[in-house]
C-alpha cells in the first residue's frame, strides 16, 4: 500500500476519535446532553475557576469544544480546531488538574495531556486528503 494512504487513514481515525470526544463534550457544556452540566452549570465553573465573564466564556469554550470537535471529525480547518483544543486543555492543566497532579484518578492533568500530544499531529500535519476542507 502506498505509505500516503496510511497516512490519510491515520489522520482520520485521529480525527474521528478526538472530534466525537469532543463533540459529546461540548454537548454536555453547551446543551446539557449526555448528563452533561449544560451552560448554567458551565458558567459556574467558570465563575469557581474565578474567570472574568464567566457566562461569555463558558460559551466561548463549550462552543470550541462542540465545534472544534465537529471541525475535527470532519475535516474542516483541522489545524485551527486542534490548536483551539489544545488551548483549552493548557488552560485547564493550569486552573484545574496541574495542583492535583500527573494521574487521572487524583484528578490530575494525565487526560489533558495526551489530548494535547494527539492534537499536536494534526496542528502541524493537518487532518490528511480524507477532509472535507482543510487548510
Amino acid at each position: 500500500m502506498n505509505k500516503n494512504i496510511f497516512h490519510d487513514f491515520s489522520m482520520f481515525i485521529l480525527r474521528s476519535g478526538l472530534g466525537t470526544i469532543f463533540i459529546a463534550h461540548g454537548a454536555q457544556k453547551l446543551f446539557g446532553m449526555f448528563g452533561g452540566i449544560g451552560i448554567d452549570g458551565t458558567t459556574k465553573m467558570m465563575e469557581g475557576l474565578g474567570f472574568s465573564y464567566p457566562y461569555e466564556l463558558a460559551i466561548i469554550w463549550s462552543s470550541i469544544e462542540f465545534f472544534g470537535g465537529v471541525f475535527l471529525l470532519f475535516g474542516v480547518i483541522t489545524r485551527y480546531a486542534a490548536f483551539l483544543i489544545s488551548l483549552l486543555m493548557i488552560i485547564s492543566i493550569w486552573k484545574i488538574d496541574f495542583s492535583n497532579g500527573f494521574f487521572l484518578q487524583n484528578g490530575g492533568f494525565e487526560y489533558d495531556l495526551l489530548i494535547i500530544t494527539a492534537c499536536i499531529p494534526l496542528i502541524f500535519m493537518g487532518g490528511g486528503s480524507w477532509s472535507v476542507w482543510d487548510v
